[in-house]
C-alpha cells in the first residue's frame, strides 16, 4: 500500500467512502494494520493478491488537529479492482472458513 493521501473528515461516517471489501470496522490506521495482517495471514486461499485485497482503504487520522480522511492504495488502485472483476469477497471467504472479521 503506497503513502496515505488526507481530505478533511466531516463525520459522515466511512461506510459511503470506503469499497465493499473494507469491513466496518476499520476506523484509524491501527485498525488498517490489523485488517492487513489478517489478510496477508491468509492470502494463500487465492493465487493472486490483486484477488484478495481491496483497491484502497480509507480511515480516520488525526493530524493538527483536526480529523482527516485517509487512503492507503494498493500498487493496482487505478488498473483493477477485484469487486467490480467478480471476484468473491475474501470477507466472505474468511467468515465461510470460521474467521471472525
Amino acid at each position: 500500500m503506497s503513502t496515505p493521501t488526507n481530505t478533511e473528515y466531516t463525520g459522515n461516517g466511512l461506510i459511503g467512502v470506503k469499497h465493499p471489501w473494507q469491513p466496518n470496522w476499520i476506523q484509524n490506521k491501527d485498525d488498517v494494520g490489523i485488517f492487513l495482517e489478517l489478510m496477508d495471514e491468509y492470502r494463500y486461499l487465492v493465487e493472486d493478491a490483486k484477488d484478495w485485497y481491496p483497491p484502497y482503504i480509507i480511515y480516520i487520522e488525526e493530524r493538527d488537529g483536526k480529523q482527516m480522511l485517509a487512503t492507503m492504495n494498493s500498487k493496482w488502485v487505478l488498473e483493477y479492482d477485484p469487486y467490480r472483476a467478480g471476484k468473491e469477497n475474501p470477507l466472505e471467504i474468511l467468515r465461510r472458513i470460521g474467521i471472525e472479521v
